[in-house]
């Protein structure tokens, strides 16, 4: 008989029932608990004899003296041992543990279906600003937790096999940052699309890294007491998408380039000649601060106003150049002996307005008249830009341009005069594809007397006697307002000074002109940009470039609270209290060799005036070590930015 193969009790959950009596036999009890059985030796044959062979630790072989005793004729072992095995203590202790298990299951199972359910698997007390707006009690969690409130069957469901009603906007996984949006969409900074790595729309991410949604709670962690600050992040959490590993500010952060002069100043002031020249004539002291103010947060970014900073120097030039006043309608001379050789004629023309072609043609009287096609078609084969001086008599080409401009002038006060405003309204609509506020309307007339208008009409065309009140018009220029200048045939406007409100909205409309009338607005700014021209405003007022294809003048220097949110962050306020730091040019050295000009010369405001040196990142990296002031991600970076300040991102993600 073959033999068993050996016991191993320590691994099984039997053991055999004659092991406490010595006679444990080698093969043991089967895995279910039976015992096998098995004999005691295996007789080998000799000749035609069987032959015991019982180990000597079983009591050595059978005496074969002893009736029954001894191998069978058949060669079968006389003893054959059966026995009841026990369990094992490794498979009592088992049946305990599978008890206990099944138990807290059960408990477990009892405790989520009951209504306490909530509080008793909450981890742990909310922040206190949520705390303060989230209801109390069991409900609670549901105020920000989707699917809180279901019945548990309903929870193990979803987990197991999923909700297809679930999609990635309102998924088991996303619901919860769809309930933070809830509350938290007013923030600006959020953008449309705040679950995208930094709020970044579809098309600019997919540029630089993956389009897959974040959870708010990815970074955002609660549970973990009053006092925790929500928006704290480590550096390992930015890196884990940031893929480029910095270790340290100082020995890892690339140099800062162009920050923190990302752009140009909206105000073109040229901080080295004003120190080195304008300053030092007028024995004034260049300090930074006189005009670098405290803002409402204490920070050093709000800046002195014109009256303060700039009136004592240039109020004198700004008010020569409104000496004269703004052109606003004026009549050219008109070639008539041109005219008549073309069979061309413009009826009851002032005889003080005929000889030689000559006068201009006022930037804001060009917009009016171009409201009109065949006007506007005329200045466009002309050149915007175009003088009547310029006008070639004998080109009956220009000769016809110049009868259907002015023929459009002189429909145009005649439209003025019965229609009142609202024909400037009509024609600026016409330019503008929109319609214009009754406030910017107001700003553009500034009160046009429509009387001055009938004046014009009876002194110029029909040759009647200027009014008695001439003189008195002319004093009235002093004090700005509308006046006419009957020797030059011209209405004008004179402007009160700095800021006044009549030049600055023609300024606005002729740089919201669209893209199809760009020849025409640079044409017009051109005239305003001139030396000499009135106000002089575009000589410090920066023009932009919108993203819509329209212009944008900077009539206030950078307001840093107004600005949306950037990708970096900095503050004055710490760093004051450094006393090295208390002089600006610790940080800000004026590079005197620097030319603004061609900066300011372009409308594109990303077009960097660097008037100061570059700042390293070896000024920052003092300070700014782990055991000192800090060098983590978050404390000069923002996650959330503004949609308007996605315009400039970095040219990868690292």
């Amino acid at each position: 008989m073959a033999s068993l193969p050996p016991h191993n009790p320590e691994s099984c959950n039997w053991r055999c029932g004659l092991e406490s009596e010595g006679h444990a036999c080698s093969a043991g009890p089967k895995p279910r608990g039976v015992c096998p059985g098995a004999a005691e030796c295996s007789p080998i044959r000799d000749g035609d004899r069987w032959l015991c062979n019982r180990s000597e630790q079983r009591g050595g072989p059978c005496d074969l003296e002893t009736p029954g005793g001894g191998p069978s004729p058949d060669g079968l072992c006389c003893l054959e041992r059966q026995c009841r095995p026990r369990r094992t203590l490794r498979a009592v202790r088992g049946d305990w543990v599978a008890g206990a298990i099944v138990l807290a299951l059960g408990i477990t199972m009892m405790l989520l279906g009951s209504a306490e359910r909530n509080e008793w698997i909450a981890p742990g007390p909310l922040t206190s600003h949520h705390a303060a707006v989230v209801a109390q009690g069991a409900e609670s969690c549901a105020t920000c937790h989707p699917n809180a409130d279901d019945a548990f069957s309903s929870l193990i469901t979803q987990a197991a096999i999923g909700d297809s009603s679930h999609n990635i906007t309102k998924g088991f996984r996303l619901t919860q940052s769809v309930l933070c949006l809830d509350c938290h969409r007013e923030l600006s900074v959020l953008g449309a699309e705040p679950m995208l790595a930094h709020g970044i729309s579809s098309e600019k991410l997919s540029e630089f890294a993956s389009e897959d949604t974040i959870a708010c709670a990815v970074c955002h962690q609660e549970h973990h007491g009053a006092g925790y600050d929500l928006k704290t992040l480590t550096d390992g959490r930015c890196q884990s998408c940031h893929q480029q590993s910095y270790k340290s500010f100082a020995s890892d952060h690339p140099e800062f380039g162009l920050w923190p002069m990302r752009r140009r100043t909206r105000i073109h002031f040229n901080h080295a000649s004003h120190q080195t020249s304008h300053y030092a004539k007028a024995n004034e002291s260049f300090d930074c601060k006189s005009c670098h103010l405290l803002d409402p947060t204490g920070d050093l970014t709000a800046r002195v106003d014109y009256v303060s900073a700039c009136a004592t120097c240039h109020d004198d030039d700004i008010n020569k150049s409104f000496e004269r006043g703004v052109a606003f309608i004026s009549l050219p001379m008109l070639d008539d002996v041109a005219l008549a050789d073309a069979g061309l004629s413009i009826e009851q023309w002032p005889s003080d307005a005929l000889g030689d072609f000559d006068g201009d043609v006022s930037p804001i009287l060009k917009l009016l008249l171009a409201a009109e096609p065949n006007a506007n078609e005329a200045m466009a084969r002309l050149g915007y830009e175009f003088s009547f001086f310029d006008i070639d008599p004998t080109d009956p080409n220009q000769t016809a341009d110049a009868a259907t401009i002015a023929s459009a002038l002189k429909r145009l006060l005649e439209e003025i005069q019965e229609e009142g405003h609202a024909n400037f309204a009509y024609r600026l609509r016409t330019l503008l594809g929109a319609e214009v506020s009754d406030v910017t309307l107001a700003e553009l007339m500034h009160g046009l007397p429509v009387e001055l208008i009938d004046q014009i009409l009876l002194v110029w065309f029909d040759d009647k006697p200027e009014p008695e009140e001439f003189d008195a018009m002319e004093d009235r220029r002093t004090g700005g307002g509308w006046f006419v200048d009957y020797k030059t045939l011209s209405l004008r406007y004179r402007p009160s000074g700095h800021d006044d409100p009549f030049l600055k909205a023609w300024l606005d409309v002729i740089a919201a002109l669209p893209a199809a009338h760009a020849p025409l607005r640079d044409a017009c700014l051109s005239e305003y940009s001139r030396l000499g021209a009135p106000g002089a405003c575009l000589t410090c007022h920066s023009v932009d470039q919108t993203p819509g294809g329209k212009l944008a003048i900077n009539w206030r220097g950078r307001y840093r609270l107004s600005e949306p949110r950037g990708f970096t962050h900095f503050t004055h306020r710490p760093h004051l209290k450094q006393p090295e730091l208390m002089d600006c040019t610790h940080c800000h050295a004026i590079d005197s060799s620097a030319d603004l000009e061609p900066s300011y010369a372009s409308t594109n405001p990303n077009h960097a005036a660097l008037q100061f040196v570059t700042l390293s990142k070896a000024a920052c990296a003092g300070c700014h070590q782990p055991h000192a002031a800090g060098d983590s991600c978050t404390q000069c970076h923002n996650y959330h930015v503004s949609p308007e300040n996605t315009s400039r991102l970095p040219t990868r993600f690292p």
